[in-house]
């Protein structure tokens, strides 16, 4: 071996490329220690290593496939002559490193330019080296107008400096910081973020930049806001709901205390909201609402609250109260705000009015949910005295709301397990003193209390929904009766039933009675149905379309309590009746009080005008039977021929009369 040759075997045992020769099937002649390590195999001579060659000189970047990983080479071959043969002779150089740092550049570079968070690179002073797009799609600026600024120009100025001293403090101390800040973007908003702050060092461990992260929060930031307002609030009024209320109440209590001072709570229910609501529609009740929640807001002090509870139930909180009678002149004032019209879309008018019930502290409730209760049982009694005025509570008051829902509960009961009754009151004509029909009244039968009187539970039933059940079952029960006493050979009898308001005006009364004088077979001509004046005139022009769809099924029509509400002659002619009831209060003190005794003489003559027949409620003397059949009266029910009694005893008073 030459001395050349041995130097060219020193270069290639000492080089870090690898040197291969191949032939032209690819086939190893040659490897040097460096292309063994490279391909991670030794005695490479003789195998194959699958690497592409050219006849021409070539340079190419391959995959290594290895033991420890896949990995990069960079190739360079050139065709020779090798001991006689064509070869190929070729440089490897591994670059596995480089191609990762690479790859790893590349990649950085797309998060940063792809990222939906902005990032902003400083130098060690805290000056602008590079932003991505994001940064401008968040704050509004530029690269170019960021460039060499400092991060101050997206402050908001929301923040103390000594905030900006503890997240530079973490920041050196720990080498990073995260949290919410509030940022300004170029156009002046300012928008909450959540950002990361981290250091940046060399491989010799010294800073060379900051990276700040961030994201914009502030739809996440309204979503949280929101969720919060609608936990606190009705959705509908934007007022402060029971929550609200319950956790200020509790407050409020305590500074009243502290101050030596008096807090009230006022609950409010609207009188006639269910009528506009079903005249007019749910969206016409829910702009009445809103109506009703800004007059409210507005008739009052900024310190006082007002909650709506749910339905058409307001609650108003007075703080700051010196003398427990000013209560009273605030709910009047809301008494007669809500008195006035509202004037709703469309034009359209009304009125409705308000009930208020009021608990004191100190001196009613101790706590927030007592004072609730408190509030909620005067309202009732003010609902109970007449409606459009306000109650004070008092415990005799708890006592009585305790009784009603027990009996509410006991009047379920009591319904599903047969204990109402239907009991008969005589009509009597007058010329003859023939018992003629007879008003059909409900009684409950308590197995524990007795014979309850509907005074006690037919206003529970209203209120809780059960009146239109005891209103049905009143009136099929009624017409079974009188089947049955027909049957019998009993000659026929006017049977009148009361048709209450919600039965009157819910769903199609007309289809429901229809059927239940199918299902009997009791005659239509033989039922009469009473109405009072109020149910009438609720909703008038409606009214006249149900009665004379009552009318075609040929049953008589009554109106129950004349005297007592509109009285309204204009009215009372447009309605298809039959008969008119006049209200036991203008009987009872005749012939003792000469004005009732004029009512009653000018009722009959207005209603014979009309053609109908006139009944008088609650004689129980014969003067006033006397009177009233001078005056031309046509019927009468009262004391004086019999009280309400059950079928079989009025069987017997009808046989023996």
């Amino acid at each position: 071996m030459t001395e050349t040759q041995a130097n060219i075997e020193l270069i290639l045992a000492t080089t870090t490329d690898g040197i291969v020769v191949v032939d032209q099937r690819g086939i190893v002649l040659y490897a040097n220690q460096s292309a063994e390590h490279i391909f991670e195999r030794c005695n490479l001579p003789g195998s194959d290593l699958a690497i592409p060659v050219s006849h021409t000189a070539t340079h190419q970047d391959i995959n290594l496939i290895r033991r420890s990983g896949i990995g990069w080479a960079e190739l360079r071959s050139s065709p020779i002559t090798w001991e006689g043969q064509a070869a190929f002779v070729i440089a490897v150089r591994d670059i596995t490193e480089r191609k990762n740092a690479e790859i790893g550049l590349c990649l950085a570079a797309a998060v940063f330019e792809n990222t939906r968070e902005g990032v902003m690179v400083t130098d060690t002073e805290k000056r602008i080296l590079r932003v991505n797009p994001a940064f401008t799609e968040i704050t509004g600026y530029p690269e170019a107008d960021v460039l060499g600024e400092t991060p101050k120009i997206l402050h908001s100025g929301c923040h103390s400096r000594e905030f900006y001293e503890i997240m530079w403090a973490n920041i050196t101390s720990v080498g990073y910081w995260q949290g919410e800040v509030w940022n300004r973007r170029k156009n002046g908003e300012i928008y909450p973020a959540l950002e990361s702050i981290a250091i940046v060092k060399n491989a010799a461990g010294v800073v060379n930049n900051y990276v700040a992260i961030f994201s914009d929060i502030s739809k996440l930031k309204k979503t949280q806001d929101d969720l919060h307002f609608l936990a606190h609030h009705d959705p509908l009024t934007r007022l402060p709901n029971r929550l609200s209320l319950l956790s200020n109440l509790q407050h409020s209590m305590q500074r009243a205390q502290r101050d030596d001072k008096y807090l009230a709570l006022l609950m409010i229910d609207m009188d006639r909201f269910k009528d506009v609501n079903d005249s007019y529609g749910h969206l016409t009740g829910d702009e009445l609402l809103q109506q009703v929640a800004s007059r409210l807001t507005a008739q009052l002090r900024e310190i006082d609250m007002v909650c709506r509870l749910g339905g058409d139930e307001f609650t108003v909180l007075l703080e700051d109260i010196t003398d427990v009678e000013d209560v009273a002149h605030v709910a009047n004032e809301l008494i007669e705000s809500l008195s006035e019209p509202f004037l709703l879309a469309n034009n359209i008018e009304v009125r409705i009015g308000a009930s208020v019930g009021i608990s004191i502290f100190p001196g009613h409730g101790s706590t927030p949910e007592l004072m609730l209760q408190q509030a909620d049982s005067a309202l009732y009694k003010a609902k109970n005295e007449g409606r459009g005025r306000f109650v004070y509570f008092s415990e005799s008051l708890t006592l009585a709301a305790r009784e009603r829902i027990d009996l509410e509960v006991k009047l379920r009961h009591a319904i599903h397990h047969g204990e109402l009754r239907v009991f008969f009151q005589p009509q009597v004509d007058i010329s003859s003193g023939r018992i003629v029909g007879a008003e059909a009244l409900v009684r409950w039968q308590s197995p524990t209390e007795g014979l309850i009187s509907p005074a006690r539970f037919i206003y529970i039933a209203e209120t809780c929904g059960l009146i239109g059940e005891i209103d049905e079952w009143v009136l099929r029960e009624t017409c079974l009766q009188g089947q049955r006493w027909i049957t019998s050979g009993l000659p026929p009898l006017t049977l009148a039933v009361n048709l209450s308001p919600y039965q009157f005006l819910q769903g199609d009364i007309s289809e429901t009675i229809a059927k239940i004088l199918r299902d009997t077979g009791f005659p239509a001509s033989c039922l009469e149905l009473e109405l009072t004046e109020s149910a009438l005139m609720r909703r008038e022009n409606e009214a006249i379309l149900i009665l004379n769809r009552l009318k075609v099924l040929g049953v008589r029509l009554a109106i129950d309590d004349f005297g007592t509400g509109y009285s309204s002659l204009a009215y009372l002619k447009l309605f298809p009746l039959d008969v008119l009831k006049i209200d036991k209060r203008f009987i009872d003190d005749i012939p003792l009080h000469r004005d009732d005794m004029e009512i009653v003489t000018a009722i009959i003559a207005m209603a014979h005008a009309l053609r109908l027949k006139v009944l008088a409620e609650g004689v129980e003397n014969k003067n006033q039977l006397a009177y009233l059949s001078t005056q031309g009266c046509d019927l009468y029910q009262g004391y004086l021929t019999s009280r309400p009694v059950p079928a079989k005893e009025f069987e017997q008073l009808l046989r023996q009369l």
